[in-house]
């Protein structure tokens, strides 16, 4: 199902102020709290989508985005900081994957008290749940790699998806301790997988975002530049007359949403630099061209 238009979903105009989108975002999200609304699911979804809306145009950055692009300029499900996987699990290759994410539920509660790792409240006869973690670079994370974890000597293949977010908890079921009496379960294995920041890259959801600065005259006349993405370099075309802090969209360049063949977009920020030092000559072309402005512009 698409999306609604964040600015519908607030009830606001395109235009609206800082304090406007506050002040709406207030009322409606007092209206849907799920306090307010026990058991009311239908409550319940309109709160989240009001609190995505205004995750992104509370944003001055992520709102550019959205109004320039749509919701393909803020990453998806991933832009406002939740579940972008929704708790579940999947099959990746033949191997079952669940996801863990913290959530300090019944399960660690009673685990905590009595012993048992993780989700090990199911009985006396199961194994503890062990925990490790594996870290992998940033193009790892976006293609997915099988990484080897080593647990009690034991050395386990670990497929880890393309799309996977830092500080994901992958669970492998009955790969943990063994069980304290015949004929038990083994634990899980929980392990955490860490991803190395890139260089010039950063992620937000299925966003891949990145910088390139150009000359004061290349944005005047237009240039072409190369933008180091996950694919490799691909020569970007910059239009005469580009603002700085222009967005540029490089469709199919982002991240995946995991589990599926779909991949976001690599969005472009284009800054322009202005010469702080300039020869006499320099200075008299600028000079030329500052005479020469109301004529341009008139």
């Amino acid at each position: 199902m698409s999306k609604r238009d964040y600015y519908e979903v607030l009830g606001i105009q395109k235009g609206a102020s800082d304090d406007e989108i506050k002040k709406a975002f207030r009322k409606l999200a007092i209206k849907y709290h799920p306090d307010k609304n026990p058991g009311d699911k239908e409550a319940e979804e309109k709160f989240k989508e009001v609190n995505e809306a205004y995750s992104v145009l509370s944003d001055k950055t992520k709102r550019q985005r959205y109004d320039q692009f749509g919701h393909a300029g803020v990453g998806g499900a991933g832009a406002t900081g939740g579940n972008p996987f929704g708790g579940g699990g999947f099959d990746f290759n033949g191997q079952a994957f669940n996801f863990d994410f913290g959530g300090g539920g019944l399960d660690d509660i009673l685990g905590a008290m009595f012993g048992f790792g993780g989700s090990g409240f199911r009985g006396a006869r199961r194994g503890r749940d062990y925990r490790t973690s594996t870290t992998i670079n940033f193009e790892e994370a976006i293609f997915g790699c099988t990484k080897t974890v080593s647990v009690d000597g034991e050395n386990i293949k670990l497929k880890i998806p393309a799309g996977i977010y830092d500080g994901q908890r992958i669970r492998l079921s009955g790969k943990g301790g063994p069980a304290p009496q015949e004929g038990g379960q083994r634990g899980d294995l929980y392990v955490e997988v860490r991803v190395r920041a890139h260089k010039t890259l950063t992620r937000e959801g299925d966003l891949i975002l990145s910088d390139v600065t150009i000359s004061m005259v290349d944005a005047v006349l237009g240039t072409d530049v190369d933008v180091e993405t996950v694919d490799g370099t691909v020569t970007m075309r910059v239009p005469a007359g580009t603002q700085p802090g222009t967005n540029f969209k490089l469709s199919g360049h982002g991240a995946p949403r995991l589990g599926t063949n779909e991949r976001g977009p690599h969005i472009v920020t284009v800054n322009v630099e202005i010469p702080k030092n300039l020869n006499r000559k320099q200075k008299q072309l600028i000079e030329q061209f500052r005479d020469t402005k109301r004529t341009i512009f008139g």
